[in-house]
């Protein structure tokens, strides 16, 4: 009943302020889970190549013996 009150074309208009705010808040949020992510994953995938290459130079030290 209280939205009765309330006018329409506040209505519209807090609408469109939820529109104009919310929508970009959601694609910046969805940008920054995506970026964090891609970040997360080219940070581990360079560990496991590090962790890769310092096992092949220990085999390769360990055959010139």
């Amino acid at each position: 009943m209280a939205l009765a009150l309330v006018s329409t074309e506040f209505l519209t208009a807090m609408g469109l302020m939820v529109v104009l705010v919310g929508v970009p808040l959601f694609v910046l949020g969805v940008i920054a889970l995506v970026t964090g992510y891609i970040q997360y994953d080219a940070e581990r995938y360079l560990e496991e190549l590090e962790s890769a290459e310092v096992a092949e130079d220990g085999e390769l030290a360990d055959d010139h013996r």
